[in-house]
Parts: structure tokens; C-alpha cells; sequence
């Protein structure tokens, strides 16, 4: 890996690393990526195999405390790209002229191990088993779908994928977590393929550690994709109630319900989220899986805390999507409004870019906020859900806060993490 940093006073500038040399071995280990370059360093007596800027090659031998960074920044490599062809993968349903990184299908353990992020292990090699059992790379986050072989394959697209349970079987009995994951999709992978799937990953319990089950998303699109039938509200709710007879069965037989429907089943459908208690040993909260349990519970504690009247005047809008809309107004808008000189509007934004079906915060884009909040008194601030922006900053259309701040005539900003930080209180 090519160095393109070196800090100052560590310990790379005091054996002469500079950026251009390449780390091409720590210990007689290949150095790939930043991954094996934290794993392999965390040694407390290093061997490092460097190709020098100038053409030369040299090992420099290193000891340090095992917890003590040796002070590099490498060139990240390109990330895995996915080869599967999913009926219903929402990337084939991003409308034509985004940016080329919305377009990108990953499957990079990197990124599982890292951010959370769901590979599918159909073509994963040995040697990309084994990086995850030596490194310790748990949990690894696994998108099932479907265990029976010949409905996962045609659900992937992929003819010649592998058959997933051997493959989680091998990181089960070498130690490593799983967190699982299902796109249903009603009429493919439902009923008795999926009592089959969930009952398959119960007998890898306690490796598998939590089944999501999510709906499958439908944008308008999917011109020329696999006609997929939508989740209905019926539907969701006929689900709720299976899903929680088998967690009544799986928590008698396992201690432990493993099995969790995402939010938007509950919201989807007017149905009651289970109470935050009910999520307290589930490992895939940030997930989607019972976040808005957590969020309303959150809300109630700051909330608490406002006070009889505001010490100045607080005129602001909060947006949100429309799956989300009853649960901001009631945990966070009705209280901001019962202060006095608070003076809070809620504004929901359809999702015209995607289309009416998508109904997440996470995939509003600047145009649909531009949209709800067009000719509307707007206040002093506008507050957006943080999961709009990605890393850089960036909404899904590329548009930015101060962008959107300057289209609005009024400082756009993410809401905050407390409520009491809302300039004003």
C-alpha cells in the first residue's frame, strides 16, 4: 500500500517512512488494505517490508506498545464490487444522471466489518473466509434472503452463487458473529421459504446473533427490472403478527426472540413499535431495527426538560419523510410547541424523485425538500434528519446544507442530538 501521510513524531517519521514509499509486508504478511494494516501492526514487534519511492526495497524492524499506531495514512484500495444482480436491488432503481458512487454495489468485508454494511457472500473465496475468521472481523453482516439454494440464487441473480449456510456455518464454529439479514419480497421469499430461513439460522445461534427482516423497497425506476409486488398494509400487518409468534417460540427455545421485524413494518401499517425493552440485547439497532423505540423514548427524556417558556423566540421548521411524520410530530414537534414562544411547524416531504412508494428520510433528496418547503415561512432555522446526508455532506442529488440554506433564505442544519441545543431555549 502507497503511504500518503506520515505524522509527525510518530513512529514512522522516526524510522524514516516518507509518503511515496510502499508497505508492502508487515511480519511476512501481505499488506492490502487498511484492514490488514491494522490487524498486522497491532503487534508489539513489527518487521516492515517497505519498497522505497527511490526503487529500493528494505525491512525495518519495529517495537512498540501493541495498542501504539505506527503513524501512517495508505492509500485505501478500490472497494469489492457486488457481481450479483438482485431482483430487487435498490441501486438498478436509482433514477439515470446521479453521482457515479450512488450507481457502486459493494461486497467488501471492509466495509461490513467497518460500517455495518451487508455482503452476500455468494462468491466468497477461502481465502476471503479465512482473512475473517484469522482477523477476527466480527460480526460480519450477512444479507441471506433465502436459504434454500435455488430461491437465493434466482433472488441474487446470480445462477452460480454459493449455497449460504455452509459458508455460515464455517464462521459460526470459528468464533464469528453474523447479523442476518432478509429483503422479503411477498409471493418470492415469504411463507413457508421464509419459517424455513429463519428456522435454518436459529440452529447457528448464539453465532447468528439477529435476523432483520425488512420490506423490499420500490422506487418508480425499475422500468425493464423484475416485477416485484409491493408490501401492503395489510400485508405488513399480517406479518407483525407472525413474526411475533415466532419470537414468542424462538425466545422460549432460545432465551432470545433473534428473529426482528425494521420500523417501517409498524409504521407502515399503524401498528404499535414493541417498547424500547423489547430491543435491549438487539445488536442491529442502528439498523433500522427498533431506532424509532429508541428515538421516541430519547425524545421523551429531552423533552422533559423543556422549559414553561422559551428565553427568546424560536420560530423553526422540522422536515421529515412521510413513514416518519406521526412519530416526529408527537415526540417532538407537539412538545416544542407546548413552550411558550416556541413556535415549531412540521413539514412532511414527499419523495417525488424516487417516487411516492419511497417514504424513508434517508432517501429524500435536496429538490424534495425544496419542494415541501416552497412558498412556506420557514422561520429562523430548518432541521433535517441527519440520515439525509451522507459522509461528505452530500444529499442523494448532491446538494449540500449551505446550498439548500441559501434556496431557502433560512440556515438549514441537521437537527441536533438534544433538543435543549435548539438555539433559543
Amino acid at each position: 500500500m502507497r503511504i500518503e501521510q506520515v505524522h509527525p513524531g510518530s513512529i514512522a517519521e522516526h524510522v524514516g517512512l516518507v509518503p511515496g514509499d510502499r508497505l508492502i509486508r508487515i511480519n511476512r504478511a501481505r499488506v492490502r488494505d487498511s484492514l490488514d494494516y491494522r490487524f498486522w501492526s497491532s503487534e508489539d514487534v513489527l518487521e516492515l517490508d517497505i519498497l522505497q519511492a527511490n526503487g529500493s526495497r528494505i525491512l525495518i524492524d519495529v517495537e512498540k506498545d501493541p495498542d501504539e499506531d505506527l503513524g501512517l495514512d495508505l492509500h485505501e484500495p478500490p472497494y469489492q464490487a457486488c457481481a450479483n444482480k438482485c431482483v430487487f436491488c435498490f441501486i438498478h432503481q436509482n433514477p439515470k444522471g446521479m453521482r457515479k458512487a450512488v450507481y457502486f454495489q459493494d461486497e467488501d468485508v471492509r466495509l461490513t466489518f467497518l460500517y455495518g454494511n451487508y455482503v452476500t457472500l455468494a462468491f466468497a473465496s477461502d481465502a476471503y473466509l479465512e482473512r475473517i475468521i484469522v482477523q477476527r472481523l466480527s460480526p460480519v453482516y450477512v444479507s441471506v434472503h433465502a436459504t434454500d439454494p435455488e430461491l437465493r440464487r434466482m433472488l441474487l441473480g446470480s445462477p452460480k452463487a454459493k449455497d449460504i449456510m455452509p459458508i455460515l456455518g464455517r464462521l459460526a464454529e470459528s468464533g464469528i458473529l453474523i447479523e442476518t439479514q432478509i429483503v422479503l419480497c411477498p409471493g418470492l421469499n415469504d411463507g413457508a421459504a421464509l419459517r424455513k430461513t429463519v428456522d435454518d439460522l436459529a440452529e447457528l445461534y448464539p453465532a447468528v446473533e439477529s435476523i432483520s427482516i425488512v420490506p423490499v423497497g420500490l422506487s418508480e425506476h425499475r422500468q425493464g427490472l423484475y416485477h416485484l409486488e409491493p408490501v401492503t398494509v395489510d400485508y405488513a400487518r399480517r406479518m407483525i403478527d407472525t413474526v411475533g409468534a415466532w419470537q414468542e417460540e424462538l425466545r422460549e427455545r432460545l432465551g432470545h426472540p433473534l428473529v426482528y421485524l425494521s420500523d417501517e413494518w409498524y409504521l407502515m401499517s399503524s401498528t404499535p413499535l414493541p417498547p424500547p425493552s423489547f430491543y435491549e440485547d438487539c445488536p442491529v439497532v442502528e439498523n433500522g431495527v427498533g431506532m424509532v423505540s429508541h428515538f421516541e423514548t430519547r425524545m421523551a427524556e429531552q423533552t422533559r426538560m423543556l422549559p414553561g417558556r422559551a428565553a427568546g423566540t424560536v420560530r423553526t421548521t422540522l422536515v421529515t419523510a412521510e413513514l416518519a411524520q406521526e412519530v416526529v410530530r408527537t415526540s417532538l414537534a407537539e412538545p416544542l410547541n407546548r413552550v411558550e414562544n416556541v413556535d415549531a411547524k412540521l413539514v412532511v416531504a414527499e419523495n417525488t424523485f424516487f417516487g411516492s412508494g419511497i417514504t424513508v428520510s434517508g432517501l429524500l433528496t435536496g429538490q424534495d425538500i425544496l419542494r415541501a418547503l416552497k412558498d412556506r415561512e420557514v422561520g429562523d432555522r430548518v432541521y433535517l434528519p441527519p440520515n439525509v446526508l451522507n459522509d461528505n455532506g452530500l444529499l442523494l442529488d448532491d446538494m449540500t446544507l449551505s446550498g439548500l440554506s441559501e434556496r431557502v433564505g433560512a440556515p438549514v442544519e441537521l437537527f441536533p442530538e438534544n433538543v435543549m441545543d435548539l438555539p433559543g431555549l
